[in-house]
């Protein structure tokens, strides 16, 4: 397996896919940053290694903020 570093809290992991590991979920094992513009063109930036934590983690405040509106 291929190790990794998760960019947000240092944790050496395993490779996971996230469609296996979140089902139902945003099914992502990563972030990416992005510019957009006002025709929603996007261009990227900065790609982000999440540990499978950090992924529960930000996809939980996510969907909490979906609740609150």
């Amino acid at each position: 397996m291929m190790a990794k570093k998760c960019d947000r809290c240092g944790k050496l992991h395993e490779f996971y896919r996230g469609s296996k590991e979140f089902k139902g979920a945003e099914n992502a094992n990563g972030i990416l940053f992005i510019d957009r513009d006002t025709d929603n063109k996007y261009w990227s930036r900065n790609a982000k290694d999440l540990c499978p934590e950090c992924m529960r983690e930000l996809v939980d405040w996510f969907e909490e903020g979906k609740h609150e509106q």
